[in-house]
């Protein structure tokens, strides 16, 4: 199998997703979005890059991670992006696609709202981006694109806009 993805960890609740390990098959670029670094931790992931203001990840990660030599980029605290959104910059400035954000749901409703508001964003507009949920996947659709979307028998999919009304969405094989 190819590897071509891109994996961000970020700082939601998470057990190992289903399909994690297929993604870690493919993964040709792994980040830890700082808290995120936590999980990769706990499932014996190395991430290639960890980046963040740091305010999350154990202090006894950060220090395994140092130790091991993997590439740390420390933000201020203060700043106008969220981890998630700047390894999401660093996945675009690697011109990385698909990127496949994993724990950015759960836990706090607000950051799940905002990890996806953030994903959708029009300056990613040209990425495919996947979220990976504990019972659920995502995928970030932009207008003017044909998206085909393909499932299986009864799985259930859901198709909501996140800014506007939808315009020149068609549906085949879909029961309602």
């Amino acid at each position: 199998m190819e590897k071509r993805i891109t994996l961000i960890f970020a700082n939601g609740i998470l057990d190992y997703p289903t399909g994690l390990a297929d993604l870690l098959d493919q993964a040709v670029l792994i980040i830890a979005a700082d808290g995120g670094a936590n999980h990769c931790e706990r499932f014996n992931i190395t991430p290639d890059i960890l980046l963040g203001d740091l305010d999350s990840i154990a202090p006894a990660n950060l220090a395994k991670y140092k130790k091991k030599g993997i590439a740390i980029t420390q933000h201020p605290t203060r700043k106008d992006a969220t981890d998630l959104e700047l390894a999401l910059d660093l996945a675009v400035e690697k011109d990385s696609q698909p990127i496949w954000l994993v724990g950015a749901l759960g836990g706090r409703w607000d950051m799940s709202l905002a990890n996806i508001m953030v994903a959708a964003s029009d300056k990613y507009r040209e990425r495919k981006i996947f979220l990976l949920g504990q019972d659920c996947s995502m995928q970030i659709l932009h207008p003017g694109k044909i998206h085909p979307i393909t499932g299986m028998p009864d799985q259930k999919i859901s198709l909501l806009p996140l800014k506007n009304d939808a315009h020149g969405v068609t549906l085949k094989g879909f029961e309602y």
